[in-house]
């Protein structure tokens, strides 16, 4: 009986492998596997195997951006996401994940931009204070990698795609 208990919680909390070869279409356009950006939410919600809750970020019922996050977990060496959706007048226009990185956070950092690079080419470098790195796509989309630092040890890294198009202020 116990055994069984223990194996049933355990896995619950499996996550899936996040593979950054999913972020980027053969044509070279920036998204997460098959989401296609300017999907509305109820669309997106029936093809995906995910499940998703709606974020309250205070923004109150008049914003046209929405936040969903998905119940289910993502890795990226060792370092564990919920996926982020933002919508953006109903249309989905970022895709993120948030990785809390508790020790040697500047070489995991290095390991995913170096494999970014050779995936997607050079992505360009900038930030003051924290690190972003971006590689453009086509039809109006973006990578990023953007680390806030906390000392060498630790950081937050978040990594999106995401669409101009369909973003607030396009």
């Amino acid at each position: 009986m116990f055994l069984l208990a223990g194996c049933a919680s355990a896995g619950g909390s499996q996550s899936r492998d996040l593979d950054l070869k999913e972020l980027c279409t053969e044509e070279h356009v920036f998204l997460y596997a098959d989401f296609e950006w300017g999907t509305d939410s109820e669309q997106l919600f029936k093809q995906s195997s995910l499940k998703f809750d709606e974020k309250d970020l205070g923004q109150g019922d008049e914003s046209s951006t929405k936040t969903y996050e998905s119940k289910e977990k993502f890795s990226l060496e060792n370092a564990e996401s919920n996926m982020d959706l933002e919508f953006s007048d109903g249309q989905l226009s970022q895709v993120s994940f948030t990785f809390d990185i508790e020790q040697d956070a500047n070489t995991w950092i290095q390991k995913e931009v170096d494999e970014l690079n050779s995936l997607y080419g050079g992505g360009i470098a900038t930030g003051l204070g924290n690190q972003i790195y971006q590689w453009q796509g086509e039809q109006h989309t973006v990578l990023q990698l953007t680390a806030f630092t906390e000392g060498d040890e630790s950081a937050t890294v978040i990594l999106s795609v995401a669409s101009m198009e369909y973003s607030i202020g396009s």
